[in-house]
């Protein structure tokens, strides 16, 4: 009888251990572990393998992930507005972060300058045709 109630007992932690792992929502965006030097740094948000960006540290330019015709993956340059010229840059200054709670809260940073853009989409009419949906950065208001 106490070897049923035990077995019980664990089956029932167990389970709602289970269930809570499987409910747990990380705190932070998925990225590389790069060297504190590296030009490069890869963010995905938590949201959907849509939201995964190739950051040029150095400079600040962005790339988005996207699908081939042919079903492969390539990295797609993203528009910036205001993006300052840097020329010889020598170590990195841009990071990306993203929130995982919605796309709109992914950020841009200038670590220099503090200047942050956010990922923003809008829909451009072309002169024949649908309206294309275009997602670029904008810089916050001051």
């Amino acid at each position: 009888m106490i070897i049923k109630g035990v077995v019980t007992l664990l089956l029932v932690f167990g389970i709602s251990h289970f269930a809570y792992a499987q409910s747990d929502i990380s705190d932070f965006h998925q990225k590389t572990a790069v060297r504190n030097n590296a030009r490069y740094d890869i963010v995905q948000s938590e949201l959907a393998a849509k939201w995964t960006f190739r950051v040029d540290r150095y400079y600040g330019k962005v790339s988005q992930l996207v699908r081939t015709s042919n079903d492969g993956n390539a990295w797609e340059n993203m528009p910036i507005k205001d993006l300052p010229k840097i020329s010889n840059a020598t170590k990195p200054r841009f990071l990306i972060f993203t929130s995982g709670l919605a796309a709109r809260h992914t950020y841009l940073l200038d670590t220099i300058s503090g200047k942050t853009w956010t990922l923003t989409t809008a829909t451009i009419p072309v002169e024949k045709g649908e309206p294309v949906k275009v997602t670029y950065w904008e810089p916050f208001e001051k």
